[in-house]
C-alpha cells in the first residue's frame, strides 16, 4: 500500500503476533472450538496489538554484528544488540558505564578487551584473505602486525623471486613518458626516483632478474608511503608520479609472466589493505591494539584520491569493517564523570536511591556478583544468545 519499509515492517509483525496469539487463546479456552473462539480473537487482538510495541523495544543482534561475529570477533551482549530496540541500545549504555562499578568493572572491561582483540584479528584476517593467511592462534598487537609483515615480505621474495624481465625497453619508454607528463617543479625528483627505483636494476643484457625486481617494488613502496604520509600538494603529485611508475612496472611483470602475475596481484592487494592495518597499530604508541577510530583514520589518510574521494563516498580499502566496528564496539558514554553515568552505575548495582535514601535491591547485587562469569569468555557467548 506504499507505507514503506516501517509500515510494512510493523504490518508483519502485527500479523504474525496475532496469528501466535490466537492460537495460544484457542489452546488455553476450555470448551467446544466454537466456545473457544471469543478468547482467540481476543488473546489475537491484544497480541497484533503488543507485538510491534514489543518490536520497537526488544534487543536483536544487529547485521553488523552478526557480520563481526563470523568474523570471530566475541562481542558482549550490548555490543551486539546496541544498535536495535530500546532495550538493546540501554544495555549497550549500561555495559559502557559498568567498567566504574567495583567487580563487574573488572569483567566488563575485559570483555571489551577480548572483543578488541578478535577485531583486531578479523582485521588482519580480511586485510591479508588475497593470500589467503591463516593467521597463529594467541598473536595479538605489535606480535600480530609483525607476523602479517613477515608473510608479506616472504610471500614477495617467493613469488618475485620466480620472475624476470627479459625485455625492459617497453618498461623504460614508459618510464620515459612519465617523467616528461610530470610537474615541472617535480620532474626532477621523478626522474631521478625513475632511475633509483628501477632503471638502475636493469641489467647490461637488458634484463631485470627477480631479486631486482622485488628491490624495485619495495623502494617504490616505501617512497610512495613517505610521500602520502608527508601530507602536501607537491608530495601528492611526486606520489601520482610513482603509482604510475609500479603500474608501468608491474605491467611489464604480468606480459613476461603471465602464469604468475595473478599471484603478484593478490600480494600487491594484500600489502596495501595491510598497510592501512600497520598505520593504524601505529598510532597507538603506548599500548598493543589498534580500535576501530584508529582503523578509520588510517583508511582516510591511506585513500591515494584526490581529496578523499573513496574515503568521502565510503569505499577506502578497509574502511567498512572499520565503520561497522565503530558502531557496534564504539563506547557510547566517553566522559566517566558525567552524573548520568554515576546514575547508571547505580541502576547497575541495584543501588538506584529513593529520595536520596539509598535502596539496594537483593536480586540486582546478586546478579552483580555473577557479572565476572556473565562476561567471562565463557559465559558471554550465552549471554548474548539470551538477551538477543
Amino acid at each position: 500500500m506504499g507505507g514503506g519499509q516501517k509500515l510494512q515492517r510493523g504490518a508483519q509483525v502485527a500479523a504474525g503476533a496475532g496469528a501466535q496469539g490466537a492460537v495460544y487463546g484457542a489452546g488455553a479456552a476450555e470448551g467446544t472450538p466454537l466456545e473457544r473462539l471469543p478468547s482467540a480473537a481476543a488473546s489475537g487482538a491484544m497480541s497484533a496489538v503488543a507485538g510491534p510495541l514489543v518490536d520497537k523495544v526488544a534487543p536483536t543482534i544487529t547485521a553488523k554484528a552478526a557480520d563481526l561475529l563470523k568474523k570471530g570477533v566475541p562481542l558482549t551482549p550490548g555490543q551486539a544488540v546496541g544498535e536495535s530496540g530500546l532495550l538493546g541500545r540501554g544495555l549497550k549504555r549500561l555495559e559502557g558505564v559498568a567498567d566504574n562499578v567495583f567487580l563487574i568493572g573488572d569483567a566488563v572491561r575485559g570483555a571489551f578487551d577480548r572483543a578488541q582483540r578478535g577485531f583486531n584479528r578479523a582485521t588482519v584476517t580480511e586485510a591479508l584473505a588475497p593470500i589467503n593467511a591463516k593467521i597463529p592462534k594467541g598473536l595479538e598487537g605489535k606480535r600480530l602486525v609483525a607476523y602479517g609483515q613477515r608473510l608479506l615480505s616472504a610471500s614477495y621474495d617467493k613469488t618475485l623471486g620466480k620472475m624476470k624481465v627479459d625485455n625492459s625497453s617497453d618498461l623504460l619508454d614508459e618510464l620515459i613518458k612519465i617523467t616528461k607528463v610530470a610537474d615541472s617543479d617535480v620532474r626532477k625528483y621523478v626522474d631521478e626516483a625513475a632511475f633509483r627505483n628501477i632503471i638502475s636494476q636493469v641489467g647490461s643484457d637488458g634484463s631485470i632478474s627477480g631479486k631486482s625486481l622485488k628491490q624495485a617494488q619495495t623502494r617504490l613502496r616505501k617512497d610512495i608511503r613517505r610521500l602520502i604520509v608527508d601530507g602536501s600538494e607537491e608530495a601528492a603529485r611526486k606520489a601520482d608520479a610513482l603509482e604510475d611508475m609500479r603500474s608501468v612496472l608491474n605491467a611489464a611483470i604480468a606480459k613476461e609472466n603471465p602464469k604468475l602475475a595473478p599471484q603478484l596481484n593478490n600480494i600487491d592487494k594484500a600489502y596495501g589493505q595491510f598497510e592501512i592495518v600497520r598505520n593504524a597499530e601505529l598510532r597507538r604508541k603506548t599500548s598493543e591494539g589498534f580500535n576501530p577510530g584508529d582503523l578509520l583514520q588510517a583508511a582516510a589518510k591511506g585513500d591515494p584520491t584526490k581529496r578523499q574521494s573513496q574515503f568521502s563516498a565510503g569505499e577506502a580499502r578497509m574502511q567498512r569493517l572499520a565503520q561497522d566496528a565503530q558502531d557496534v564496539l564504539g563506547n557510547t558514554t566517553p566522559n566517566s564523570g558525567t552524573a548520568g553515568r554515576q546514575q547508571a552505575a547505580r541502576i547497575v548495582t541495584g543501588n538506584a536511591g529513593v529520595l536520596g535514601a539509598g535502596q539496594v535491591d537483593p536480586i540486582t547485587a546478586g546478579m552483580g556478583l555473577m557479572a565476572p562469569v556473565a562476561y567471562s569468555s565463557m559465559g558471554v557467548p550465552v549471554g548474548r544468545t539470551a538477551v538477543a
